[in-house]
């Protein structure tokens, strides 16, 4: 089966390899919602082929998930190196929520006046930082403190007085 249009792909992970001779595929995910993205009964995309999970454990920082209820390695293995793929919908985000992923590409807006675009966000350990491409990088932390508001559908972030990032 493919995907048809209209269907939102968020790349998730990618298949690292097989795990055991059941064909289970082991996913690597740095995915900021991984929980929802791998449960039973999902469906998911390897590349453009989509298949619903069947079976899914979190083991030694891979998700080992079953497909189709496709119990053998035989049926599995050419998987190997494909990225994984959901459809936004699939995680029934309320009107107001977001994703992590969503935020790269938003314009940071600080009074009204562009200050650059989200090109990655990172983790420090402690809270998530938006890597903002501007005249040179700099970081903003995604908190309260400094993020005002998030609109997704107008493609900005409005944060508040950030002069003392731009170095």
């Amino acid at each position: 089966m493919r995907c048809g249009d209209g269907v939102k792909k968020i790349l998730v992970g990618y298949v690292s390899g097989v795990h055991g001779l059941r064909g289970d595929l082991k996913v690597k995910s740095h995915f900021s919602d991984s929980n929802k993205a791998f449960s039973i009964g999902n469906d998911i995309f390897l590349n453009d082929e989509v298949h619903k999970i069947s079976n899914c454990k979190f083991y030694k920082g891979y998700y080992l998930i079953t497909i189709d209820n496709l119990k053998d390695i035989n049926l599995v293995e050419h998987y190997k190196g494909y990225d994984v793929y959901i459809d936004r919908n699939s995680l029934k985000l309320k009107p107001d929520e977001y994703i992590l992923e969503d935020l790269i590409g938003l314009t940071i807006l600080d009074n009204n006046k562009n200050r650059g675009v989200v090109k990655e966000i990172l983790n420090n350990g402690v809270y998530n930082l938006l890597n903002v491409d501007y005249d040179k990088p700099y970081m903003i932390p995604l908190v309260d403190m400094y993020v005002k508001n998030v609109n997704i559908e107008s493609g900005t972030i409005e944060v508040n007085d950030i002069e003392g990032l731009l170095l």
